[in-house]
């Protein structure tokens, strides 16, 4: 569907405000819901955070980049690395790599401490082929994982404590080779969902198990795996849902998953000399609308993740999940029939 009239000049307003970005690569993530940014990073950088990463995994595991046997002892070939400190400031290490996502998210001036601290850090995202995994199969709905990230707050439309996914590739990743899978239409149902309950969602709701996964994702129908060659640095809409992909090769794949804060939540309804940002426009492209008066129905809210609750907060949060779960089924937003084979909550009692 083509943006109205009012929506494309807002559009080429945006894009002729870009720093870095080329008309190409801001009409991309407009499409696509993501852009691969070529060359963002330096290839040496990419070899000091896999050298970094490689010794935390012998260190940790007894892995060893020369013995693919030892790449097994990790049951599930999925492992994070947390960098042992290490960092490169973005700024001084990879202006590019800082460019881009500030075009992406309309200037310097919308992060906080005007983008000063934007860096990688050392950490890992490991990704190895292990016999007990199944072979790979192209993304479908009907997986398991497929996620919104954002376990730490409540979402809305408008949420500034996501406002970009970023995802350095540290290693080749080709194809079939365990690139993440994206759901690249799914930044409109996403959208549409946040836009329709301005009260926000539970944390819980839409993360690897989240009860909404399955009502979103089967809306879906284009898929993609990312691959990319090192320094290559993939920008992703907040919304975007994906899942991590089996990695039949004996190819080891790192990435990193970055998440930029906003200094203020996303505003739908700018003047012409405050252009929206790309991430803005793919919500308003979405909805197409060329301006949004919205405003959450409840407070801004952060969340311990469910991994690190204590309790009196985890019986309290799932308390409050249930309650959502029941409210959202009796709107008609029902997790379908099949999210619970697949590892999901459901809200709806009939699919246990």
């Amino acid at each position: 569907m083509q943006p109205s009239p009012r929506l494309q000049s807002l559009i080429e307003h945006s894009i002729s405000s870009l720093n870095f970005l080329t008309p190409e690569q801001a009409h991309s993530f407009l499409e696509n819901g993501f852009v691969v940014v070529k060359n963002a990073f330096p290839q040496d950088m990419a070899d000091q955070i896999c050298g970094n990463a490689w010794a935390e995994l012998h260190d940790e595991f007894g892995i060893v980049a020369e013995d693919r046997n030892s790449w097994r002892r990790h049951p599930h070939g999925y492992i994070r690395t947390n960098g042992r400190q290490l960092h490169f400031k973005l700024d001084d290490e990879a202006p590019n790599a800082a460019l881009a996502q500030c075009d992406v998210l309309g200037g310097r001036e919308r992060l906080p401490h005007n983008g000063s601290h934007l860096m990688f850090a050392g950490g890992v995202i490991a990704n190895f082929g292990v016999e007990s995994q199944k072979e790979w199969e192209p993304p479908s709905p009907r997986q398991g994982g497929w996620h919104k990230d954002g376990w730490h707050f409540r979402h809305f439309l408008d949420s500034p404590e996501q406002g970009l996914l970023t995802v350095p590739i540290y290693t080749e990743v080709l194809p079939q080779s365990g690139g993440t899978f994206l759901a690249r239409d799914s930044i409109s149902h996403v959208a549409r969902l946040l836009l329709e309950y301005p009260a926000g969602f539970h944390a819980d709701s839409v993360q690897g198990a989240g009860y909404l996964i399955p009502y979103l994702i089967e809306q879906c129908n284009d898929f993609v795996e990312l691959t990319g060659e090192p320094g290559d640095l993939a920008l992703l809409h907040p919304y975007m849902l994906h899942r991590r992909a089996v990695n039949p090769t004996d190819r080891p794949r790192f990435i990193a998953n970055l998440a930029i804060v906003l200094e203020e939540p996303m505003c739908f309804q700018r003047d012409q000399e405050d252009p929206y940002s790309l991430v803005e426009l793919a919500v308003l492209t979405a909805l197409d609308k060329s301006s949004l008066d919205h405003e959450p129905a409840n407070p801004r809210e952060a969340f311990v993740p469910a991994p690190f609750r204590k309790e009196p907060d985890a019986t309290t949060r799932r308390a409050e999940l249930k309650e959502e779960m029941r409210i959202m089924l009796e709107s008609g937003v029902e997790t379908p029939s099949w999210g619970s084979s697949f590892g999901y909550m459901t809200n709806n009692p009939d699919n246990h």
